[in-house]
């Protein structure tokens, strides 16, 4: 059943994609658009959607599901970065692509895509969950990550300045929204009506929007560049497949909850984030590798997410 939904669910935002994408062919979004309304997305609409998912909400007796939740966000990311040292070392890379594989292989779409898909498995409670997730990956995004697209161009350390300037970019509009629909929840605070109307319909447009986004960025792709690197395959069905299978097989011995078990799942599962691609260009990084790595595996999770689901508890 629950492949199901979550089938029904990609083919829904693969859809979208394809709107996005036709969109920008036929040059009723160009460049300068796409980026302003990416800003509006990622500043606006994700974190409004983001609080959305708590309004109305107690906390009731879930703070052991939600200090579960919290153990499971540490060993995402720890695992993920584990994996990363062994995983480019199979793939026989060498710096500076190594950097940027490892980037790819920790940070993915827990937000444009995290979002829709599994919350059309849990429904809208598990947004407050996967606030946890994207609280983290910021963190780990603008320290580690930064410092991972430094050393891609040098191999000197990340500076003082870089790193000052990295902290500073952590409280962003999705880590304040993170941390105020977490406050909401815990505290149960009572949102007014019209405040809570304003939360939904400036949420709503979210996962509508990210994915026309990302359709129109593949549309923006050389595509005969992104099929001639033969080693992102392999990567990517270690990405998308082995490592969420891997997972799922072994959670599924232990007696975890199983909303909490299944968003680790699935966040695994998820495709390489795009912000890998800006931050790579930002640092002065091949971006090119990273393009094709969350162009790609966008395109591929639409059939391996599906498959992931059922290996769901």
């Amino acid at each position: 059943m629950q492949t199901i939904i979550v089938l029904k669910q990609m083919i829904v935002l693969f859809v979208l994609m394809v709107v996005g994408y036709g969109c920008y062919k036929l040059t009723w979004l160009d460049q300068n658009s796409y980026a302003k309304l990416s800003k509006i997305v990622v500043n606006v609409f994700n974190p409004m959607l983001i609080i959305n998912g708590v309004v109305g909400q107690a906390a009731g007796n879930d703070m052991k599901k939600i200090l579960l939740n919290l153990a499971m966000v540490g060993i995402y990311f720890a695992l993920l970065v584990i994996l990363s040292f062994p995983l480019v070392k199979l793939l026989g890379l060498k710096a500076p692509t190594e950097s940027l594989y490892r980037m790819m292989l920790i940070f993915s779409n827990v937000g444009f895509m995290g979002i829709p898909v599994i919350s059309s498995v849990y429904g809208e409670g598990i947004v407050l969950y996967i606030a946890f997730y994207i609280l983290g990956y910021n963190f780990l995004l603008y320290t580690y990550g930064i410092h991972l697209a430094a050393i891609s161009v040098s191999d000197e350390n990340v500076s003082k300045k870089e790193k000052d300037s990295s902290l500073k970019l952590i409280l962003n509009p999705g880590v304040i929204a993170c941390i105020i629909a977490i406050i909401i929840f815990a505290a149960n605070i009572p949102v007014p009506g019209p405040a809570a109307a304003l939360v939904s319909y400036l949420g709503e447009p979210a996962v509508p929007m990210s994915m026309i986004l990302i359709g129109a960025s593949m549309a923006q792709q050389d595509w005969k560049k992104l099929f001639n690197d033969k080693k992102i395959y392999f990567f990517l069905a270690i990405r998308l497949l082995l490592i969420p299978i891997a997972a799922a097989l072994i959670i599924g011995q232990l007696s975890l909850d199983v909303q909490i078990a299944g968003l680790f799942i699935l966040m695994l599962a998820m495709p390489v984030g795009s912000i890998v691609v800006l931050l790579a260009t930002d640092r002065g990084a091949d971006e090119t590798c990273c393009t094709r790595g969350s162009v790609l595996s966008t395109l591929f999770s639409v059939i391996t997410i599906p498959i992931i689901a059922l290996f769901l508890p």
